[in-house]
């Protein structure tokens, strides 16, 4: 039974995810500060396994929060329940709850020892608000030598 008069402690609600894009490159025009994703993926096509992705870029858009975040991105094996690799951006600021943020990571090139489906998470502040699945599949080096990175 709880004590009279005591208050159950609340923290800042946890952000939603919106949108979860995997992609090759993020391009932010100067002048009108429009976002443009380009060469948007969901598969990393490697010519044989292990191998490594090529390095991409996560977009994620960002709402339903309120205060500054710390958002941390994580992908995961999920055959053999391990994470692959981590990356911590800048901290965001939501004003308010109904602010969206467009707000992009660069991930480096991951090791991949399988064929398969890998998790991508994205934490705000530790707490995990969403995922999204993508494939690894082996395709094998193409006529003219070289190979597709993401599809």
């Amino acid at each position: 039974m709880a004590k009279k008069g005591a208050k159950k402690k609340r923290g800042k609600p946890p952000p939603k995810c919106k949108a979860i894009l995997l992609c090759d490159q993020v391009i932010l025009d100067a002048i009108t500060r429009k976002l443009s994703v380009i060469g948007i993926f969901d598969a990393f096509n490697v010519p044989a396994f292990p191998g490594m992705t090529a390095q991409f870029t996560a977009f994620m858009q960002v709402t339903d929060g309120h205060g500054e975040y710390r958002i941390t991105i994580e992908i995961h094996d999920l055959q053999a329940d391990a994470i692959l690799g981590r990356a911590t951006g800048p901290p965001i600021n939501l004003p308010d709850r109904t602010a969206k943020l467009n707000y992009f990571i660069p991930v480096p090139p991951l090791p991949l020892a399988h064929a398969g489906r890998y998790d991508f998470v994205v934490f705000a502040d530790g707490q995990e608000i969403d995922r999204q699945q993508f494939e690894a599949r082996e395709v094998g080096i193409l006529p003219d030598g070289n190979h597709a990175q993401a599809q």
